[in-house]
């Protein structure tokens, strides 16, 4: 099978109509041959009804309901991915067909250990908004290299998106805003009542950066490398660990229909 240019990731958790809206709009664009489509379903409960959704969309669901999975789904999707780039799309952000087309002749050029954002604008008031850390285009190998997400932040709200920009930029890495296309922001669809708490993650971020800054000379990487004394470190609570952590920590399926 020929891999596509980009693959197109997005995740949702108990909202049909958000389901709804993706579909519709994935439908206006037809199969495009350089774009692959995968869907997460996030654990949703009930399970969300795909019936509406294009067939060439791969579909995938997460089997376990753990709050805040995004980091488990988004590494879910990217496993399955047969493109050179993955974009990161939050479920109330949308794109027409020609912005679509507009970003696949630009992705041709994009260079590796750059990651691209999108300016958005809400809808229907049309007011620019600031760029979003959960809708970004990556290349597969940096994603890889770079740990993927990491899923200590699932179960918690929040900053999942934000150590991976910190890692990202610690590492050397640059981030690119895209003058076009545009996002258009759905986020009066976002899903309600959820606990929104973020401190535990907060903190969680905290820690492991701080991991990285000390093993970024000769002496901290000495000192973390020792199995016992990196132990007594998160014990305490000083640092967190920071290297990639286990993927994959639920049961999912493929959903074929």
């Amino acid at each position: 099978m020929k891999s596509s240019l980009l693959t197109l990731i997005v995740h949702i958790y108990n909202n049909q109509q958000l389901v709804r809206l993706q579909s519709e709009a994935w439908g206006k664009w037809g199969n495009i041959p350089e774009l692959e489509i995968i869907f997460i379903d996030d654990g949703s409960q009930p399970r969300l009804d795909l019936s509406m959704m294009p067939n060439w969309v791969k579909k995938f669901r997460v089997i376990n309901d753990i709050p805040w999975n995004q980091p488990g789904a988004k590494n879910l999707a990217s496993k399955f991915s047969s493109s050179d780039w993955l974009f990161f799309l939050d479920a109330d952000q949308f794109l027409s067909k020609s912005d679509i087309n507009l970003l696949l002749n630009q992705v041709k050029n994009f260079k590796k250990k750059n990651m691209y954002r999108f300016k958005r604008f809400s809808f229907p008031a049309n007011h620019e908004l600031s760029t979003h850390q959960n809708c970004q285009i990556i290349s597969k190998s940096d994603f890889i290299d770079i740990g993927g997400y990491d899923e200590d932040f699932a179960g918690f709200y929040g900053f999942e998106d934000a150590y991976l920009e910190r890692l990202w930029i610690f590492k050397g890495n640059h981030i690119n805003v895209l003058e076009k296309p545009h996002l258009t922001d759905f986020s009066n669809f976002e899903t309600k009542n959820l606990n929104r708490n973020s401190r535990r993650n907060e903190l969680l971020r905290r820690k492991k950066m701080l991991y990285w800054h000390i093993n970024k000379n000769f002496l901290g990487r000495i000192v973390l490398s020792n199995k016992y004394t990196l132990q007594a470190l998160i014990k305490i609570g000083l640092i967190a660990d920071g290297r990639p952590s286990p993927q994959l920590r639920f049961k999912w399926e493929e959903i074929l229909i």
